[in-house]
């Protein structure tokens, strides 16, 4: 079964997009015109205000407004993808249809600076001595001698 759909920020979504939508009339997501669009969101937002108010008939209309809440969704997301591939990920009118232009983006923060500082200022002493080559090792023979 698909997941509930979150009717409020489809709704709000549905909203700007129709607000760029009108800007661009002649714009279509395949056979579906700015008409079709509007008359799926206000469909849509009728069930969820008839919802509302009748809690009786609730599962009836739930299921209802559910399908055309999923539709609408569908149809916001279609045109969010036709902007961004008519008029490009960069572009104004695909910020103001709801998505995020690359060159708004934050770049990310270097996690290692702190400690890569912190690092520099101990590799200058080593933190173990180093052994001195001049004094010979354990010699095994000792060994030896008590094992015989």
């Amino acid at each position: 079964m698909a997941k509930n759909p979150r009717v409020n920020e489809t709704l709000q979504k549905a909203r700007r997009a129709e607000s760029v939508w009108q800007t661009i009339p002649e714009f279509k997501l395949g056979t579906v015109s700015l008409n079709d669009f509007m008359a799926t969101m206000n469909a849509a937002d009728a069930l969820t205000k008839q919802h509302a108010n009748n809690a009786v008939e609730g599962a009836g209309l739930k299921a209802n407004r559910d399908d055309k809440v999923r539709e609408l969704n569908d149809l916001v997301v279609r045109f969010l993808t036709g902007i961004h591939s008519s008029y490009g990920p960069d572009s104004p009118l695909y910020e103001q249809a709801g998505g995020t232009r690359p060159s708004s983006r934050k770049s990310p923060k270097r996690q290692g600076e702190t400690a890569s500082a912190l690092s520099m200022s101990t590799s200058q002493a080593p933190a173990t001595p180093v052994p001195d080559m001049a004094t010979p090792p354990a010699t095994p023979a000792v060994a030896t001698a008590q094992h015989t």
